[in-house]
């Protein structure tokens, strides 16, 4: 189950899809990273690759390991304050990726560049490939696009639900109105019946059923902004 923050106004609303921003930048720069990664594998394997120098290797060792951190934070750091869980779905896919980053953070973290401009300690995984294209790369694609969807799910219900209750507060408005004019026409009835006697009692009538008349005009045009 998610738990989804109750009276989302259009501030609140901004900061979630900051939040879902943050979220995202912090794994996008990974995804190219565990390409970079294998490509230098590639490269250093004797396979025919596009060039990866050292310094774009460390770079990309940067990468995984923030994505790695964010990732294992991310309750702490980005929902917790919005008072939001993820799906059941989308905490096994946090989990599984964040268990794959950190099979790579463990082969590159032995990895240092030389003064030689070089890379020492560089021991891939018997299938780098599995591992940096279809667990990480895609991985974080997948995690990504449910973050993605799970946020837009979670903002647009919040719009309706905000929107039923305008127009239920619409509707109790145009109630009272309608109150309001009843107990100002019985007013005039009794104003009438008493004769002179009853004459501040016509001029209160007739204040109440104009205020009557302004809540009534208030509740129509909610209606209509509503439609």
């Amino acid at each position: 189950m998610n738990v989804r923050p109750s009276n989302l106004d259009a501030e609140d609303r901004v900061s979630l899809e900051k939040t879902l921003y943050d979220i995202r930048d912090d794994l996008a720069a990974a995804r190219v990273a565990a390409m970079q990664i294998l490509v230098f594998h590639m490269q250093s394997d004797g396979q025919e690759a596009q060039g990866v120098d050292p310094e774009e290797f460390i770079n990309a060792r940067a990468d995984i390991q923030h994505a790695h951190d964010s990732l294992r934070v991310i309750n702490e750091k980005y929902l917790k304050s919005h008072q939001i869980k993820l799906t059941d779905e989308l905490n096994a896919l946090v989990k599984k990726v964040s268990g794959d980053l950190d099979e790579l953070v463990r082969i590159l973290d032995r990895c240092t560049q030389t003064s030689e401009n070089g890379i020492r300690g560089f021991q891939p995984a018997q299938n780098m490939y599995d591992l940096c294209c279809t667990r990480v790369a895609k991985g974080l694609s997948a995690l990504s696009a449910g973050l993605a969807e799970f946020f837009l799910h979670l903002t647009e219900k919040e719009k309706a639900e905000a929107l039923e209750k305008t127009s239920n507060i619409a509707q109790e408005i145009g109630k009272i109105g309608r109150v309001i004019n009843m107990v100002a026409t019985n007013a005039s009835i009794e104003a009438a019946r008493v004769g002179d006697a009853g004459k501040g009692f016509t001029v209160i009538a007739d204040e109440v059923k104009s205020l009557s008349a302004r809540v009534s005009s208030l509740s129509v045009s909610l209606t209509d902004r509503l439609s």
